[in-house]
């Protein structure tokens, strides 16, 4: 059941252009709550088709406090999905890695200590700041260990929000999400949505090219999944409290393409050897457990994989027939 706490709450995504926010920002429109968007120039992105309906916040250069200040002080709730992503990217920009996912999340703590009204912040964080478990269900209180800055800085932002709660600048949840997927309004071509990037290609005739065998085991989550669980996080009981968000069932990312090409047609898949970048972040085996979500926020996945597939592939299809009428009526 999603928290009526929503309804009529001032609450504020930053990062919402992107995949996760924009779901989100939809999502929270639909259950009543005033939402205001915190960004950098929307101009670089396509006009959501909510952006008449919430406050824009738009960032004006790297530092802009009055901006930031502004923004969190206008929210009682605010999901935070910002920085860079990309695990091989970030470990050659590592300092570029680090002004995008810590410089930028200590300005946002200063800001909220400057509002004192003591906010509660949502944080996307990652599975991928676990050491490697190979077949081994991951809890919550399983070690850590990133193979990459983008995961290490992750970790980082984690340890800061809870060093702002003890100083009771902010309640915190942080959510540590496995692979997520689903059809994708934010900018195309972002490789770390794996099942999405093999779906783009299947539907374009494109050979699918996985590193290795493919056999490694992932857990893949459906976007509306996932946003529910964003907005259970309105519950009481998530406060000051960490997730695994996953669906809770690990599958081969082999598996996963076969079951788009089933869905797609003839697509083939090319095995590469792994380069040596690509290596050294590989994770391996993730099987998550979820009983914690499950237990305190009634976090209920519904999407299977082959079902998410099936929905994702089928809402692709329809946005690519859509765009390709409205280049036609362009063109006459």
């Amino acid at each position: 059941m999603i928290p009526t706490r929503l309804r009529g709450s001032k609450v504020l995504v930053w990062g919402a252009l992107g995949f996760l926010g924009r779901h989100l920002v939809e999502a929270l429109l639909g259950e009543g709550a005033e939402v205001s968007v915190l960004c950098r120039s929307r101009r670089r992105y396509e006009t959501p088709s909510w952006a008449d309906d919430v406050t824009w916040y738009e960032l004006q250069g790297f530092r802009d406090e009055d901006t930031l200040l502004s923004a969190v002080a206008s929210s009682e709730l605010i999901y935070n999905f910002a920085g860079s992503s990309g695990a091989v990217a970030s470990n050659i920009n590592p300092r570029g890695s680090m002004d995008a996912n810590c410089g930028a999340q200590l300005d946002f703590l200063k800001a909220c200590e400057w509002a004192g009204h003591r906010p509660q912040v949502v944080f996307a964080s990652s599975w991928l700041i676990y050491d490697l478990t190979g077949a081994e269900r991951v809890t919550e209180t399983q070690g850590v260990a990133p193979r990459s800055m983008y995961a290490a800085h992750k970790l980082c932002v984690e340890n800061y929000l809870r060093i702002a709660n003890l100083r009771r600048v902010i309640d915190y949840t942080i959510f540590r999400i496995s692979n997520p997927y689903g059809t994708d309004y934010s900018a195309a071509g972002r490789g770390y949505k794996v099942l999405n990037s093999f779906i783009r290609n299947a539907l374009s005739g494109v050979p699918i090219q996985i590193y290795g065998d493919g056999c490694q085991l992932r857990d893949f989550l459906h976007i509306s999944d996932l946003i529910e669980a964003f907005l259970l996080c309105a519950l009481p009981v998530a406060r000051n409290e960490t997730f695994n968000i996953s669906y809770g069932t690990s599958y081969s990312l082999i598996e996963a393409v076969n079951i788009i090409r089933e869905m797609v047609g003839t697509t083939s898949v090319i095995h590469r050897p792994w380069p040596g970048e690509y290596s050294a972040v590989e994770p391996g085996d993730y099987v998550a457990d979820v009983t914690k979500a499950k237990t305190m926020l009634n976090f209920m996945p519904r999407l299977s994989l082959r079902h998410g597939l099936k929905q994702t592939i089928e809402e692709s299809t329809a946005d690519k027939s859509v765009s390709r009428s409205a280049r036609a009526g362009v063109s006459r």
